[in-house]
């Protein structure tokens, strides 16, 4: 007897649906109801459906007030957000995401890994997560692990900054070479990201062009540093200028040491 073996565009096709199915599981649902409803109308089942689309509204207006609170630097309301999106659909690989965003940034590492983890698992394609990931592991001080997620997010979206620049951390954590963690930031930088990750892959050059003694090409990196921290979130603004301020001392220190 023969045997059907799953080609590779049904798999495809059954990914897409299980895909679907996490960010609108009640969409099946309405579609079902509506063919009911289309055959036996009834009040009852036109008010489920409505309960359906507001309850899917709901979720998609909260993941979105989320985001936009958590790049205010909202801490307080981007969590409270967070619980709604969650409560409404508790497999949500982007509620996940975004509450392991919000963990991470009030430097609760262990809890934002995971989070981040669980949302990888169920959305496993989706690079933002594998990237965010990354950042995660290395504030838990597992450069390896880190090193192994930014590179899976990289083959899956090669232009993603934030996995260029956790590779290159990770990279630098685990003594690799200094050409290649270099590499890799510009590399970042090389496709044009947006301010936010710019700003970050900067100071990272910037400090690693500094501990190489490499002084104005670190002083002409942070320089472009804060050309761009003006376009940046509140929460990264809140985040990099003390960083600046950092990198700036090492640089002028390193500069009177070498005079000297």
């Amino acid at each position: 007897m023969a045997t059907f073996t799953p080609t590779g565009h049904s798999a495809t096709l059954k990914h897409r649906l299980i895909q679907t199915l996490l960010i609108a599981p009640e969409g099946p649902i309405i579609v079902v109801l509506l063919a009911i409803n289309a055959i036996a109308p009834s009040i009852w089942i036109g008010a489920g459906i409505m309960l359906l689309v507001v309850t899917f509204t709901s979720r998609i207006m909260a993941l979105y007030l989320t985001s936009r609170a958590l790049i205010n630097a909202r801490w307080d309301t981007a969590d409270a957000l967070a619980a709604v999106a969650s409560t409404l659909h508790p497999w949500s690989p982007d509620a996940l995401a975004l509450r392991g965003a919000i963990a991470l940034a009030r430097g609760k590492s262990a809890l934002a890994v995971r989070l981040l983890q669980r949302a990888q698992r169920l959305a496993p394609n989706r690079s933002s997560i594998a990237a965010a990931l990354s950042g995660a592991l290395l504030e838990q001080g597992e450069a390896q692990a880190a090193e192994t997620a930014a590179r899976r997010a990289l083959e899956m979206e090669p232009g993603s900054a934030a996995a260029r620049l956790y590779l290159a951390q990770a990279l630098a954590a685990v003594g690799a070479q200094a050409e290649l963690i270099e590499e890799q930031l510009r590399a970042g930088l090389a496709h044009q990201p947006e301010p936010d990750a710019e700003v970050s892959l900067r100071c990272a050059l910037a400090q690693h062009l500094a501990q190489e003694g490499r002084w104005a090409e670190a002083a002409l990196a942070l320089s472009a540093a804060r050309a761009v921290l003006p376009h940046c979130s509140a929460a990264q603004r809140s985040i990099v200028i003390q960083r600046i301020a950092d990198i700036d001392r090492a640089i002028r220190s390193g500069r009177e040491g070498y005079a000297a």
